[in-house]
């Protein structure tokens, strides 16, 4: 059975950001304030850019559905997320999506919370970033999601419990390593299991005509306990786009192989709109 999951995001949860932090790359103030005209063009474009790129995997998703193999189907997977960040280094993660396949008999939608703790702040001269979890050598983080799957005509329920440690590396300022350690406590129509995951991750903050981007890739493998096998991995590629401290576009395709489910592959094209809040009193 495919093991559909929300919890991409939810390293997210257990990070925040130290305000020193925001001044660690003189010209990154340029983000924070008001941009001059050239650059506010520059960024529109790219926005633009990345919007049309976010709707034309959508959109590749449900066109190739009907071309798909017998064992690899195609899928479109948004989501919203919201980042909230409290004082005391703890931080708050919510956020709700929809995988939905082109031309199979698939669809799943999720809701999700949970807290987290961010251990160490990066010292090491660097852009900082939105995303306060980039932020800490160490993230961990608890929660709890709720999923709806209907496959094939049949619907389940599934509840989790989900635990996380994340270390971070910055071998370089612009390069970010991450290596995330995470468990599942899974109760699939009141039946119990456990999913043990990994995924290690890389990404690159660049920035050409003042625009800030950040590609990333990541590989993700999947231990499950009932079949007592390494039977999911997750190969993913794509770009994060900020806008200002409040707002982040991701979008990316990825690849999915299990050989033990129906189908085997899945081609997923995504795209999660993240909002960031903080408590400022």
């Amino acid at each position: 059975m495919r093991i559909p999951s929300s919890s991409r995001l939810m390293a997210g949860i257990v990070a925040t950001r130290k305000s020193r932090t925001e001044m660690r790359c003189g010209s990154e103030s340029i983000n924070r304030g008001e941009l001059p005209g050239d650059d506010m063009a520059h960024r529109s474009n790219l926005f633009g850019i990345l919007v049309a790129f976010s709707l034309s995997i959508v959109s590749w998703s449900g066109a190739t559905g009907q071309s798909s193999t017998s064992s690899t189907e195609n899928e479109a997977w948004p989501e919203a997320a919201a980042h909230v960040q409290l004082r005391s280094n703890w931080r708050v993660l919510s956020f709700v999506g929809l995988e939905q396949a082109a031309g199979y008999p698939f669809q799943q939608w999720y809701v999700a919370a949970g807290i987290g703790r961010q251990i160490k702040p990066i010292l090491r001269p660097h852009w900082a970033n939105i995303d306060p979890d980039k932020e800490h050598y160490v993230l961990l983080g608890a929660g709890y999601e709720y999923l709806r799957t209907t496959h094939s005509g049949e619907l389940s329920n599934e509840n989790r419990m989900t635990f996380d440690m994340t270390p971070s590396f910055r071998p370089a300022s612009r390069l970010l390593l991450r290596d995330r350690n995470w468990t599942e406590l899974r109760w699939i129509n009141g039946n119990y299991s456990t999913t043990y995951r990994n995924m290690v991750a890389a990404e690159v903050d660049l920035r050409i005509h003042g625009i800030r981007f950040t590609p990333f890739g990541t590989a993700e493998f999947f231990y499950d306990s009932p079949k007592h096998s390494w039977d999911q991995e997750w190969y993913t590629g794509g770009c994060q786009l900020p806008y200002k401290r409040v707002f982040m576009l991701e979008t990316y395709y990825r690849r999915e192989h299990c050989a033990t489910c129906t189908p085997q592959n899945w081609n997923a094209g995504g795209v999660t709109l993240n909002f960031f809040f903080a408590d400022r009193k």
